[in-house]
């Protein structure tokens, strides 16, 4: 017999990445970012001189001033924990955020065809981003922006990088109670592919001793598509009395393996005290007494909420403390806490 040296390649294509609903990977450059944000139902594509629109559309800080930070903690789905950080600083050329977003299983314990009740080890499957963004005021009406991110996705021994761009613009038409437009193209980027030593082994051809060497297979994963979107967003002020804020958000979203969806949001700021917010992230779901999972076109979101409450004029800090949910159809809610500094 023929004796093999090289290493076998065998391509392995991974059915749930084949396109369609959810056929996208590094889902979790999709979740709502901090609880203002999930409490408006994720629409701050519009939302200008807010540090928490850098997810979502990164001219909203090209209006920001000083310093700001927010952090937050989410509890997410099935134990996992999702954790951000974003910090701001306002130069005499526009402004500039870092930031790291963290999406962490937690460890979960090993299980094969074998062993379907587990075999005692652990492993863990985590992803991150470290983002930078810029956002700049071009005109009193039009603010730009765009944000680079390294993606680091891992499972056990495997993991898969990549660099993601967003891109967004606001234009303030100063007509209709301070009509804003704003529209972002966000995580596009080269698509991604597993690699690690969990897809490599060793393969012994045959049971005859006069076999030299075992056969190293390594599995190559296919390649998987970014969650690109591209998003539209509206939001309005209302100015009400004892100087209080009524605002409007709304946001449509075209996301490459979903069906197209709109979301709307609702802030009450009361003095810059008291911030109430409220959301729905699937409009089409009020359509329905009881819509089917079909007519929801597999979208899940629900209703979300929140509030925030601004200490300044207790302890003479900037500094904002934020609670946020939301709904989805099948499984618990999604709970946030954040909180924000500015100097």
């Amino acid at each position: 017999m023929m004796k093999l040296r090289n290493s076998i390649l065998i391509f392995y294509t991974i059915s749930f990445l084949i396109g369609g609903q959810g056929s996208a990977g590094a889902k979790f450059l999709q979740i709502n970012s901090f609880p203002r944000a999930a409490g408006l139902g994720g629409t701050m594509v519009a939302r200008s001189g807010l540090l928490e629109a850098v997810h979502y559309n990164p001219a909203g800080i090209a209006t920001l001033t000083g310093f700001n930070a927010i952090a937050s903690h989410s509890e997410y789905f099935v134990d996992m924990g999702y954790e951000q950080f974003s910090a701001a600083y306002r130069t005499s050329f526009g402004t500039i955020a870092v930031g790291l977003v963290g999406l962490f299983s937690g460890e979960m314990e090993e299980t094969t065809e074998t062993e379907p009740l587990g075999t005692g080890r652990m492993f863990t499957a985590n992803d991150y981003a470290i983002h930078m963004s810029f956002g700049r005021k071009f005109t009193d009406k039009f603010s730009g922006g765009w944000t680079a991110k390294y993606v680091i996705q891992t499972i056990d021994k495997l993991s898969a990088t990549n660099v993601v761009f967003d891109i967004g613009a606001l234009y303030n038409t100063g007509l209709i109670n301070n009509l804003v437009i704003g529209f972002a193209l966000r995580n596009f980027g080269k698509d991604m592919r597993y690699t690690g030593e969990n897809l490599q082994n060793q393969v012994k051809l045959g049971e005859s001793d006069f076999e030299e060497e075992d056969v190293k297979i390594e599995v190559v994963s296919e390649d998987y598509q970014l969650p690109i979107s591209f998003e539209l967003g509206f939001s309005m002020d209302f100015a009400l009395p004892m100087g209080s804020k009524l605002t409007t958000s709304l946001a449509i979203r075209n996301i490459v393996d979903q069906a197209e969806f709109s979301s709307a949001g609702l802030e009450l700021n009361i003095k810059d005290f008291i911030i109430l917010t409220a959301g729905h992230g699937n409009l089409k779901a009020l359509g329905f007494n009881d819509p089917s999972d079909t007519q929801l076109d597999g979208n899940m979101r629900g209703f979300s909420g929140g509030f925030g409450v601004n200490l300044l004029p207790v302890f003479r800090q900037k500094t904002k403390l934020f609670y946020g949910f939301e709904d989805h159809r099948y499984l618990e809610p999604i709970h946030s806490v954040g909180v924000q500094f500015q100097l």
